[in-house]
């Protein structure tokens, strides 16, 4: 029998520290995916990418099925990844195609390793985890519709964090922490301190908004949840008229690396058009941007420092409405998930 790595979850909590599975996740940038193969840990699995002949890029798990070598090691053959240990070769299906020291070997046409469906959209390449193997095509990568319209333009920023996506995620359904963790920075130095927070149901998931003020700081965050696209968060920043004025908004949802490490993304965007986008952009690069990751700094020295089990001891308040819907709906998605798996594995 075919010995493929599934990376089946344990349980509900451990599908949660890992990361949903049967979704689409940000996992570089386009720009990391040259000639040589790039090996990656995404959702806790090791994962090896290239650029097969068209320059589309290919995603498998990082595991050479003869004795186990890194494939991450080696080097593209004719638009198929070869394993610098014995030569064996495998296309981007997880499918082996060559084993050099014994030509024609059992190994050959056999599917033995997890192979990712894979796509460069936006800058970026994305990857389709899936909970067991798919038929077929994956479901289609959605996006929100600002990405489609042509009217909205940005950059990506990716970095790292020391600590679980689950902080990130709650971390940004949580618009009040920007008046006291960001204060001094960018826009965020602006309005008030407290929060009085409001809450109200979508079609495709939730809004917070503060209802004691409004174009002014981090006032507005909201859910868009496309199936097997992922849970985006999507908030409004005001830039002040020396950075060209107008409404940024922020698109994000953060992939898992381990369970103590995330990769952290943004789609920063905003819609200007002529010379004011032009400006934008100008100004973004030479102010904005360092702005941006000096928050995105802070934020990653207070969610590391979280210790493990904080959540069996916190106390939530009123402003905390966004996070408390936010988890809700995650770990109703891993129970459904979990059950699945449960009933098939019988």
């Amino acid at each position: 029998m075919d010995k493929i790595s599934g990376g089946k979850p344990s349980s509900v909590d451990d599908l949660l520290e890992t990361g949903l599975l049967d979704s689409w996740y940000l996992v570089c940038r386009d720009v990391d995916l040259g000639v040589k193969p790039l090996g990656l840990t995404r959702l806790g699995r090791q994962i090896v990418l290239w650029r097969d002949k068209a320059g589309r890029p290919q995603a498998i798990e990082d595991f050479c099925p003869h004795r186990g070598a890194r494939l991450s090691l080696g080097h593209v053959c004719e638009g198929e990844i070869a394993c610098e240990y014995h030569g064996v070769q495998l296309d981007g299906e997880g499918v082996v195609t060559a084993t050099p020291p014994q030509p024609g070997s059992r190994m050959v046409g056999r599917k033995l390793i997890q192979s990712y469906p894979a796509e460069e959209r936006h800058g970026a390449i994305w990857l389709y985890f899936s909970s067991r193997p798919l038929e077929g095509a994956p479901p289609p990568l959605r996006f929100p519709d600002e990405f489609g319209t042509g009217e909205w333009q940005g950059f990506l920023d990716i970095r790292s964090f020391g600590c679980n996506w689950q902080l990130l995620r709650d971390n940004q359904f949580d618009p009040a922490h920007g008046s006291f963790l960001h204060l001094g920075t960018h826009a965020l130095r602006e309005g008030k301190k407290d929060a009085d927070m409001a809450f109200e149901e979508t079609e495709r998931g939730f809004v917070v908004w503060r209802q004691n003020q409004q174009g002014v700081n981090l006032d507005r965050t909201w859910l868009e949840h496309y199936e097997n696209s992922g849970f985006w968060a999507i908030t409004d920043i005001p830039y002040p008229a020396k950075e060209a004025g107008g409404l940024g908004r922020l698109f994000r949802f953060p992939t898992p690396i381990d369970r103590d490490n995330t990769l952290v993304w943004n789609y920063r965007m905003i819609r200007h058009t002529g010379w004011k986008r032009d400006a934008w952009r100008f100004l973004y690069r030479n102010r904005a941007s360092d702005r941006g990751a000096e928050v995105l700094a802070q934020d990653a020295v207070a969610l590391s420092a979280i210790p493990h089990g904080a959540l069996e001891r916190e106390n939530l308040l009123q402003c905390d409405v966004g996070v408390s819907r936010i988890r809700r709906l995650y770990r109703q998605a891993a129970q459904a998930q979990f059950d699945a798996l449960q009933a098939e594995a019988g």
